[in-house]
């Protein structure tokens, strides 16, 4: 897999964890500014009479793919729901910080009995923004667990061109050697 560390919710290693609160959304360490300018900073340079930047990844020939890892295997919650969210720059008035997140995608819940350490627990190609009209500048990923984690880390959630999905590792073995 190609990744872009500076394009990494969870860098590799990072192993955020997920133990908290009752149902309290966690969000990703890292908040992605697609102008990488970083969160609180003006834009330096937009071409043209925008004063905010804002951009949608998930249109064009070149659509990001997301790869969520689990780090230490989940304990306690029932299930884990994964979602990439996008917020708008709030401007000058605002700080340069992320507006509301929306939610662009998401896994849906994923039972606990899947969330053993080393699974894949989402991937998916980045979606276009919602509602269309929507230029987001930031990006990060939020876990949503129905209960709480006694244990449970997640160990990178990456941006890449190219995931190493190995198609045949599920395929039936139709065949004996004897």
């Amino acid at each position: 897999m190609r990744s872009d560390a500076l394009l990494a919710f969870v860098p590799i290693g990072g192993n955020q964890s997920l133990i908290g609160a009752s149902d309290i959304a966690i969000p990703s360490q890292r908040v992605i500014d697609l102008l990488g300018e970083g969160v609180g900073v003006a834009p330096s340079n937009i071409i043209g009479n925008r004063t905010l930047f804002g951009t949608d990844m998930g249109i064009g020939g070149f659509r990001p793919e997301i790869n969520c890892v689990m780090g230490d295997a989940g304990v306690g919650a029932t299930s884990l729901n994964v979602a990439l969210q996008g917020a708008v720059d709030t401007g000058a008035a605002g700080g340069y910080l992320p507006g509301t997140y929306i939610t662009f995608a998401e896994t849906g819940a994923i039972a606990l009995a899947s969330l053993t350490a080393g699974q894949i627990i989402a991937r998916f190609p980045w979606l276009p923004a919602f509602p269309a009209s929507t230029l987001p500048r930031f990006l990060r990923l939020l876990f949503t667990p129905v209960g709480a984690f006694s244990a449970g880390s997640i160990a990178s959630a990456l941006v890449t061109t190219v995931r190493d999905d190995q198609a045949n590792k599920f395929a039936a073995k139709n065949f004996t050697v004897s």
